[in-house]
């Protein structure tokens, strides 16, 4: 009996389709890992300032993501006990995994008189191999044009290689306009700026401080008024003071016409952060719903930004008691992270425990378990058990394993919890609570 020829022409139209259609590339993941001072420490603080530059000019690239430098501080944070004993070139090809970059832009810099010397470096992370290695020229009056030509070679020379399942990437001349036209402070203000930025973890209020001279030289330093409002209202909790910088930020991005901006969306979402950290969940709903509308109006779904915002959507949503909607957010953020390739990294972890902790609420107890399963395998893959973030994901599985009656598989998680918090420092209550819990079940 002949095949009806509908069918035939399916067949063959199905194998055709699965043979021959090439899967979705990714976009470029482009970790920026400090530049090291080889000279004198006078001129540390161009480190801090020339990583925070590349990242700014990264940015205003399309096609591209890139990984904040808050991102990257959080992983160095959470994955400090990965990191004691590893040679500092281990270290980055670490550090590059663990934040889901394909490529590592770094490199060194030498200040001689008022010039200044930078080798710039190309890593490929697929190989672990110094792609290229290029010397840039220039002075430190014009440190501004020095570090857009540093993006500009490093960006050449990444769109020469290629990497399995990752789109190529070419830098545009609008790309290069956008780059060159951006406001450029005042010299001795970024140099403040810079070593504000310098000091921001280990010395909040000397970074606050070097902030605040920058924008004395420079009142409309809209960089320095973000890093000064992040500073007063995440690290100080002066939250008054840091709305003030932050809503100056945003009368500037209005004068110069620039709300429809990757920058803009990033400043709504940091003063969303602000009111959250404040309580105030409505309002900071409110700028994060600006910054998506930005995100969406400039077509800029497809990012790593964009995923930390949607999840930062369905915390607040969580925290009002809205379960349905921040369950959304959240599995928008997962799909944007999974579009990205980006599974095999920290904040993808955690999202993975925010999930599992909707379904927890919603007492769906299998689809909360599946969720902190997946959160669970993701840090052990990346070595990340000696984390605060690990002790409290794995206390939220202890809560489930009990709700269910699994009282010895409770305890068991109990006591990892507590020994994962005394493993990473952490001295607070639920260290206190996990031991307690461990030792009421006999562990």
């Amino acid at each position: 009996m002949k095949k009806p020829f509908f069918l035939i022409a399916f067949t063959f139209f199905l194998f055709f389709f699965l043979f021959t259609t090439p899967c979705t590339a990714k976009q470029m993941n482009i970790l920026v890992h400090p530049f090291e001072n080889t000279g004198d420490k006078e001129y540390s603080w161009i480190s801090a300032g020339m990583t925070d530059t590349v990242i700014s000019d990264l940015t205003r690239i399309k096609n591209i993501s890139v990984v904040s430098n808050q991102d990257r501080k959080k992983v160095l944070e959470e994955a400090k006990f990965i990191f004691s004993g590893l040679a500092e070139e281990d270290k980055m090809i670490k550090l590059g995994k663990l934040t889901g970059a394909n490529v590592i832009f770094t490199g060194s810099y030498l200040v001689s008189g008022d010039r200044i010397r930078v080798h710039a470096r190309l890593v490929n992370l697929e190989t672990g191999k110094v792609e290229n290695s290029t010397k840039i020229d220039g002075t430190l009056n014009g440190i501004f044009y020095l570090q857009d030509k540093v993006v500009f070679t490093l960006m050449g020379e990444t769109g020469k290689i290629t990497i399995a399942d990752i789109k190529s990437v070419k830098l545009t001349e609008q790309d290069k306009k956008k780059i060159e036209d951006k406001p450029r402070p005042n010299v001795t203000a970024y140099e403040w700026y810079a070593k504000g930025l310098e000091v921001q973890d280990t010395n909040p209020k000397e970074a606050l401080t070097n902030f605040k001279k920058a924008l004395d030289i420079d009142p409309n330093y809209t960089d320095a008024l973000i890093e000064a409002g992040w500073t007063a209202g995440d690290t100080l909790n002066l939250f008054s003071e840091a709305l003030g910088y932050l809503e100056k930020a945003e009368i500037i991005f209005r004068g110069r016409k620039e709300t429809k901006s990757s920058g803009y969306a990033g400043l709504m979402m940091g003063i969303g952060l602000v009111y959250q950290s404040k309580g105030q969940l409505d309002r900071a709903l409110e700028y994060y719903l600006i910054s998506k509308s930005v995100y969406n109006g400039l077509g800029l779904q497809n990012t790593a930004d964009y995923a930390s915002l949607m999840m930062n959507i369905g915390i607040v949503y969580r925290n009002k008691g809205q379960l349905d909607r921040s369950l959304t957010y959240y599995l928008i953020s997962q799909s944007v992270y999974d579009e990205l390739g980006l599974q095999n990294t920290a904040a993808y972890a955690g999202l993975m425990n925010n999930i599992g902790g909707v379904y927890w609420d919603k007492s769906k107890l299998d689809s909360s378990l599946e969720y902190y399963m997946k959160s669970q395998s993701t840090f052990d893959r990346l070595g990340l058990q000696n984390t605060t973030d690990y002790a409290r994901l794995v206390y939220n599985s202890a809560l489930l394993y009990e709700k269910q009656g699994k009282r010895d598989l409770a305890g068991k998680y109990y006591r990892m919890a507590y020994d994962t918090y005394v493993k990473s420092g952490y001295s607070g209550e639920w260290r206190d609570k996990a031991l307690n819990n461990a030792r009421r079940l006999g562990y």
